[in-house]
């Protein structure tokens, strides 16, 4: 069963960071509340409802609670490939949204391990809140 370790780094030190929201319908998150580690980050992982064929990570966080406060959208997926039996990694997709034009979020995701035969991976997603 295929497992992404998720590590998500909150590089703004005054902002707090929440988890808005996350798609459970093809996914487990493990713990359930998200893990705060002592410098703020976030750490959980996630465990697919298709482990023999895709594992997806959809995950949305904030620097709010209000629509218009600064997000980042991460998306990971991890599909098999049905002629070499190997599980293919795709490219972190990290958008941002809400906000202003003086208010911002800047995302990015890197893949840090991953195994192509059991699709095991960890990654971190960094996020950022600018203010001009």
């Amino acid at each position: 069963m295929a497992e992404v370790v998720v590590n998500v780094e909150n590089d703004s030190q005054i902002y707090d960071l929440n988890i808005t929201s996350k798609d459970v319908q093809t996914s487990t998150y493990v713990p359930q509340p998200v893990m705060v580690l002592a410098d703020g980050s976030h750490q959980f992982s996630v465990i697919s409802t298709y482990p023999d064929t895709l594992t997806i990570v959809d995950v949305e966080y904030s620097y709010g609670t209000h629509s218009y406060d600064p997000k980042c959208h991460f998306r990971y997926v991890i599909l098999k490939d049905y002629r070499s039996g190997s599980m293919l990694p795709q490219s972190i997709i990290a958008e941002d949204g809400g906000g202003s034009y003086r208010d911002r979020a800047t995302c990015s995701g890197k893949i840090n391990s991953f195994d192509p035969t059991t699709g095991n991976s960890n990654i971190t997603l960094s996020v950022n809140r600018r203010k001009y």
